[in-house]
């Protein structure tokens, strides 16, 4: 029931979060002189993730969805959200698809000229 409703929830728009409680991990984990740039730079990460999940959410199929969904009571990341669906379909990072990229021809290796008598 619970997957269900998740499911119900996931296909019409993105999950919602608080990036500051995010990157309150990021701002931890640093060092004092450091935690501004860190803090800025998660939120910067996690809000370019969370706008490029908006732009392309309905790309990405019901069970790619459900497969990345947060579990409960674990920390929610747009990025990683983001990754995840994006590895679904073989990684294509660049093209935000999550279609796989086409398969490749195998190379042969060049021929070698004979030696000549």
């Amino acid at each position: 029931m619970v997957v269900m409703f998740l499911l119900a929830a996931l296909g019409a728009s993105i999950p919602q979060a608080d990036i500051n409680r995010i990157c309150e991990s990021a701002k931890v984990d640093s060092l004092p002189e450091d935690r501004v740039t860190a803090m800025r730079g998660c939120v910067g990460d996690e809000t370019s993730a969370r706008d490029q999940l908006r732009h392309e959410w309905g790309r990405y199929s019901a069970a790619d969805k459900n497969n990345c969904a947060s579990t409960p009571g674990m920390q929610f990341s747009y990025v990683e959200l983001l990754t995840c669906l994006e590895m679904q379909r073989g990684g294509n990072f660049g093209g935000g698809s999550s279609l796989a990229a086409p398969p490749t021809r195998p190379t042969t290796p060049p021929a070698t000229p004979e030696p000549k008598p």
